[in-house]
């Protein structure tokens, strides 16, 4: 009798709760989920990707919390060009760092191999090569970008391969390996 009574008490909960969150939607109909990803194979640039394309959510996150902030401080006391360099270096840090606690958890606390921190800490590295090459290119030889045929496909090889190296060989290197056992 009493888990006849608690079942329909879960119902009735349950069916409340789906009311109250459609009443809360029609309420507020010109709210909409911000898409994730946004085109990443469009991707002209390693910034266009990261910044923009892939993962936007966390982009927004990291650029509100990490990036303004730090660039703001370095600017003071390294000038508005390096303080930009060393708090996109920052925020790519702590991007990986983060990256390497999901990984723990998922791995059941298996120790980390710091290599999602190394693939955050290569892109922001090419990310500050590529601002530097295209700064050069545009003010001083007076070039205009480069054409999206021909940096889509850089853009694209560089970011698969070293997640291919740095993220998909150590998923797969421990793949199979459960939470009862450790490598």
């Amino acid at each position: 009798m009493s888990i006849s009574i608690f079942a329909l008490s879960l119902r009735d909960g349950m069916i409340f709760l789906l009311a109250l969150i459609i009443v809360v939607h029609q309420m507020l109909p010109h709210l909409e989920p911000i898409p994730i990803l946004k085109q990443p194979y469009r991707a002209t640039s390693l910034q266009n990707f990261w910044g923009r394309r892939w993962n936007r959510g966390s982009s927004d996150i990291l650029r509100h919390t990490i990036y303004n902030p730090a660039r703001i401080l370095l600017e003071v006391y390294v000038g508005v060009g390096p303080g930009q360099v060393v708090a996109l270096v920052v925020t790519l840090v702590v991007s990986g760092i983060m990256h390497e606690i999901m990984f723990y958890h998922m791995t059941c606390g298996m120790k980390p191999t710091w290599e999602m921190t190394k693939l955050f800490v290569l892109q922001g590295f090419f990310m500050d090569l590529e601002m530097l090459v295209k700064r050069f290119w545009v003010r001083t030889l007076g070039w205009s970008s480069i054409h999206p045929v021909v940096s889509v496909p850089l853009t694209l090889s560089f970011v698969l391969a070293t997640s291919y190296w740095l993220i998909f060989l150590p998923v797969r290197r421990i793949a199979g390996v459960g939470c009862d056992r450790k490598v």
